[in-house]
């Protein structure tokens, strides 16, 4: 009896399992594909279809080859499954921005030849999400931006910030715009010198209806750095307009006057811009009458002035009527947490521009947080724009966009396809080598030079044993 029976509740049995595998396979969170041994993608769940926005007639019967290469994500976990015949795992990027772990697990025949792959995706965008989030969470507590009640509105129009460093900046310039005192913004090429000269006349409640006028004083040919500044009357020279003309200075009357790389300023406009400094008048060239002005005057440099007083180039008198009040500005290698906030704003602003929908990959995020950016805010401006528009895919990846840390010299460069046929783990080794290989070269005593890194003297000793480094080899 049991011997009769055996087969039919068997047969039940498979057919079971086979209903509980599909029910599975149906409602699972995860998509799930089964792909045959040419690539051809043979069956697909709907976790699937939602992942990659496509119907289940878009994805069967399409090959994963054809997939790759018309961007719908950058990588095949079945081509590798294939390749190998082994289970494979590997961080997948879709077009739609999602990031998934995906995995292929080879089924085998009865002949021992590969019959089939099992694809399982499973979306890990959130881990990401939260790595931001993490990110966002070093940005100074509410009460610290309390105290600063224009920084929702500053933000929202462009300026963007979440370093505390920059955060202490934004707080003096908003403190300083309430007030008419001239201004020496100070920092490296790049660093946003305009933008907070723009807020400083923009906040201040007296001027800010009224003109602001820029000034690039090493733009201008010095020859006309005078009648620029402070205009002509009709005749004053060969070539003069019959009507005369209004300088920048009367220009700016009642608002405020940018006068950026001050420190080209040649040595007799450095006397006649002191004059107006100290008397809040001008003589137009060719001219008697004295012409009171009222301007906030803001000047900019990138340039060490005391240095250049003390070489004899820059007037000592003018250096302490222009710096006032000091606001130097940070490079961007030292306000790491704006890095990524500034590269999202520029990818969503050229998104809008160009017409695109592209992203970020996270280890390229990654890259660009630990690359020093020597051309500051403006170099990673000019990178952004270069990454949207001549990529192929959606997603801006690390392969196509690469941080080159060239032998010689101290700063690395950025430049396209430096790290092909390497892999992420190799570009990062690469790179903290040659970091650690330029440090050692300014410093042969390894422990300032781990605390140049901001890491302990037992971290810098590892990763020097990791890499063969020994101080006398690059000393």
């Amino acid at each position: 009896m049991n011997g009769e029976n055996a087969e039919p509740d068997e047969l039940s049995l498979i057919k079971k399992r086979l209903n509980q595998m599909e029910a599975v396979f149906e409602h699972s969170c995860d998509g799930m594909s089964i792909v045959d041994k040419h690539g051809n993608i043979v069956l697909t769940n709907p976790a699937m279809t939602r992942l990659y926005r496509l119907s289940e007639e878009d994805l069967v019967g399409r090959n994963v080859n054809d997939l790759v290469h018309e961007g719908l994500f950058n990588a095949s976990v079945s081509k590798r499954v294939v390749a190998t015949g082994h289970t494979v795992s590997l961080f997948q990027e879709i077009r739609t921005g999602v990031r998934c772990l995906t995995t292929g697990v080879p089924i085998f025949g009865k002949d021992g030849g590969l019959e089939m792959i099992v694809v399982s995706s499973h979306d890990v965008t959130e881990l990401y999400a939260l790595k931001e989030k993490l990110r966002r969470s070093k940005i100074p507590d509410s009460d610290y931006l309390a105290d600063f009640p224009d920084i929702n509105q500053m933000q929202s129009e462009g300026v963007v910030v979440r370093s505390k460093k920059m955060l202490d900046v934004l707080n003096l310039a908003h403190r300083l715009a309430l007030l008419d005192a001239t201004v020496l913004i100070t920092g490296e090429s790049g660093v946003g010198k305009e933008v907070i000269a723009t807020i400083l006349h923009k906040y201040n409640p007296r001027r800010s209806g009224k003109s602001f006028v820029k000034i690039n004083c090493g733009a201008i040919p010095p020859n006309l750095l005078e009648s620029e500044f402070f205009g002509y009357e009709c005749g004053a020279f060969t070539g003069a307009s019959r009507d005369g003309r209004t300088g920048l200075f009367e220009l700016a009357a009642g608002g405020s006057i940018f006068l950026d790389e001050i420190s080209e300023l040649p040595s007799d406009l450095q006397v006649k811009l002191l004059r107006v400094l100290q008397e809040r008048e001008l003589t137009r060239i060719g001219g008697s009458k004295v012409i009171k002005v009222d301007v906030r005057v803001i000047a900019a440099t990138n340039k060490n002035l005391l240095e250049l007083v003390n070489g004899g180039s820059f007037r000592q008198d003018l250096y302490y009527r222009l710096n006032v009040v000091p606001l130097n500005i940070p490079p961007l290698r030292e306000r790491k947490e704006d890095i990524v906030a500034l590269a999202q704003h520029y990818v969503k602003h050229f998104n809008k521009l160009y017409g695109f929908e592209k992203f970020l990959q996270a280890e390229l995020i990654d890259m660009m947080e630990s690359y020093v950016w020597p051309g500051n805010v403006r170099e990673l401006i000019n990178f952004v724009e270069r990454m949207v528009v001549t990529s192929r895919g959606n997603i801006l990846k690390i392969e196509d966009f690469s941080f080159e840390m060239p032998e010689s010299g101290d700063t690395p460069v950025l430049g396209a396809n430096v790290f092909n046929d390497r892999n992420m783990q190799q570009i990062i080794d690469e790179t903290e080598r040659r970091v650690i290989i330029n440090v050692l070269k300014k410093s042969t005593n390894a422990t300032k030079a781990a605390k140049s890194l901001g890491v302990s003297r037992a971290t810098f000793a590892r990763k020097m044993r990791k890499y063969g480094i020994r101080i006398r080899q690059v000393s």
